[in-house]
C-alpha cells in the first residue's frame, strides 16, 4: 500500500482526488491532506508518505518552496497544476508527473500506476532542479531536458543537441561535444516535446536543431549541413516546411 498525503489549497480539489483515489485507485491510501505549504511541511516530517500530490501555486508560499525543505527526498511527487501550455512543458521536460486542473481520472491512473511500478523514480532532486530551472525561463528556451537512457535518465542541455536520428523505439541524440546518447524515447516523442523549439522533423528518420544547421542544398528533397559536418536528408514532404521555417524567399 502507498501511503499518500494530497497537499492543495483548495478543499474542493483535496476532496476530489481524495475521492477519485479511494473509487480508482485502492493501492493509494491517503494518510492525511494539508492546504498550505507550512501545514504541507509539517505533515510530511509527521507521517513519512511514499507520495504526495503537491499543488504548485498556494497561498504562503509554493510547492517548490516545499521541496526545498527536502533536499533528498524519500517520497515521490506528483504535481497539481493549472499551468498553461507553454509551463506544461517545463514539466515533460523534467520527466516528473504531473495533472492538470480539473483533474483527469485517467491520467491520475496512469500516475500512480508508474509509481507502483516504479518507474521513471531515478535521480528526484535533478528532475525537481531542471523542473525548477526550467520554469524560470518559460518565456524562453528551457536549458535541460531529462531524458531515459539505458540506466536511467541523463540530463541533456537543449542547445547542445544538434540532431536526433531515431531507431523504432530508441533514438539516438548527437550532441556538440560529438558525444552520442541512446535514449528509449521514439523520434516523435522527441518532436512533440522540442518543436517549439526550434527543432523540425525533416526526414522519419531525423529531427535536427535548426540553430546548427549550416546550410541547405537544394535537390528533390535536398540535405542539410550541420554544424558538425554530417550531412543530414530532407524528405521531398518536409521540404516545404523546412523552408518555411528558414523563412527562404524564391523558387525551391
Amino acid at each position: 500500500m502507498i501511503r499518500a498525503i494530497i497537499i492543495d489549497d483548495e478543499k474542493n480539489s483535496r476532496e476530489y482526488i481524495q475521492t477519485v483515489l479511494q473509487d480508482y485507485c485502492p493501492d493509494v491510501e491517503v494518510i492525511t491532506t494539508a492546504d498550505s505549504v507550512a501545514t504541507g511541511i509539517d505533515a510530511i516530517k509527521k507521517h513519512s508518505p511514499d507520495l504526495i500530490f503537491l499543488d504548485i501555486q498556494m497561498p504562503g508560499g509554493d510547492g517548490f518552496e516545499l521541496l526545498g525543505k527536502f533536499p533528498q527526498p524519500r517520497f515521490d511527487v506528483i504535481f497539481i497544476t493549472a499551468y498553461d501550455h507553454y509551463a506544461i512543458k517545463a514539466f515533460e521536460f523534467s520527466a516528473l508527473d504531473y495533472l492538470l486542473k480539473p483533474v483527469d481520472i485517467s491520467r491520475l491512473q496512469e500516475a500512480v500506476g508508474k509509481i507502483i511500478e516504479k518507474k521513471d523514480q531515478d535521480r528526484k532532486q535533478e528532475k525537481f532542479e531542471v523542473l525548477i530551472e526550467n520554469l524560470k525561463n518559460v518565456s524562453n528556451q528551457f536549458n535541460k531536458i531529462m531524458l531515459p537512457n539505458m540506466e536511467g535518465f541523463t540530463a541533456v542541455e537543449v542547445r547542445e543537441i544538434i540532431r536526433c536520428e531515431g531507431d523504432v523505439n530508441y533514438t539516438k541524440l548527437f550532441l556538440m561535444d560529438g558525444s552520442k546518447i541512446l535514449i528509449s524515447k521514439t523520434l516523435k516523442e522527441l518532436e512533440n516535446l522540442l518543436e517549439d523549439f526550434n527543432f523540425c522533423r525533416i526526414h522519419k528518420s531525423h529531427l535536427v536543431n535548426l540553430n546548427n544547421v549550416k546550410s541547405y542544398t537544394k535537390g528533390r528533397g535536398g540535405y542539410v549541413v550541420m554544424d558538425d559536418g554530417t550531412k543530414v536528408d530532407v524528405s521531398r514532404n518536409k521540404k516545404k516546411e523546412l523552408i518555411e521555417k528558414f523563412n527562404l524567399l524564391g523558387p525551391n
